[in-house]
């Protein structure tokens, strides 16, 4: 294995949050004026290349991976850390409503109700979504409109309109051009992906600390809420969420 080098500090991070490690990183190594470097994927790869033995300083990505990580992965057991809860969405083209649909019957509408619904058949949001159908009790009642893509192109193709709505986490489908929120998962449903942070075992340890302190930072709690990204505690259940 490869480890980290030590002239930059190297990032993996879950493409859940790509746009906002893409604005939080830059300034993280503005401030303290170490570089640093990031690379993205869906978050159970993120987990399976840690447990491979792909090197890295910091991670973010699913919290329930840690133990296994820590036994496969050569992660320290005693630093992880919450980042952020992002809810699951629904993202369409076209007008915005006055506000998105978040109670649980006017979302099982909307999906009812759609032509087509396309979502990441091997990210979190994919996993979680089919998972929602089954709870709501809708799956089969729509699977013939079910669009699994790869990752990244369910808000793609929404945006071109290739599909009705596109199933992403709530950060995705704000920071995604052409598509906007119509419908919010309720909390209650307990379908919120949530992102810890760790750090390797080999890493610069003193660097890997600062940037785990700087994006724990309640600074960033008002810029992370109105990105759809919400603190939230390790072990602790979804609560109500105040922006939308």
């Amino acid at each position: 294995m490869t480890l980290a080098t030590q002239t930059s500090l190297n990032v993996f991070s879950a493409v859940a949050i790509y746009a906002e490690i893409e604005e939080l990183l830059p300034r993280f190594s503005l401030q303290s004026g170490i570089p640093a470097e990031v690379k993205y994927d869906v978050n159970p790869a993120v987990a399976r290349r840690v447990m491979e033995g792909e090197a890295f300083d910091v991670g973010l990505t699913n919290p329930w991976y840690f133990d296994e990580m820590v036994s496969k992965g050569g992660i320290l057991p005693d630093i992880h850390v919450p980042f952020g809860r992002v809810p699951l969405t629904l993202g369409s083209a076209g007008d915005p409503p006055q506000s998105p649909a978040t109670s649980l019957g006017s979302v099982r509408d909307l999906l009812v109700q759609a032509d087509s619904v396309a979502y990441t058949s091997t990210g979190t949001s994919g996993k979680t979504f089919l998972k929602a159908l089954e709870i709501i009790g809708i799956h089969d009642a729509i699977r013939d409109r079910l669009r699994p893509m790869g990752p990244g192109e369910p808000t793609i193709a929404a945006a071109r309109g290739d599909v009705q709505y596109a199933i992403s986490p709530l950060a995705r489908i704000i920071a995604a051009p052409g598509i906007h929120p119509v419908g919010i998962f309720p909390p209650e449903l307990g379908l919120d992906i949530d992102i810890s942070m760790f750090v390797h075992g080999h890493c610069d340890f003193d660097r890997a600390s600062k940037l785990i302190a700087f994006f724990s930072d309640p600074e960033l709690d008002r810029y992370l809420r109105e990105h759809g990204v919400y603190r939230f505690q390790l072990g602790k259940p979804n609560a109500a969420r105040s922006t939308w």
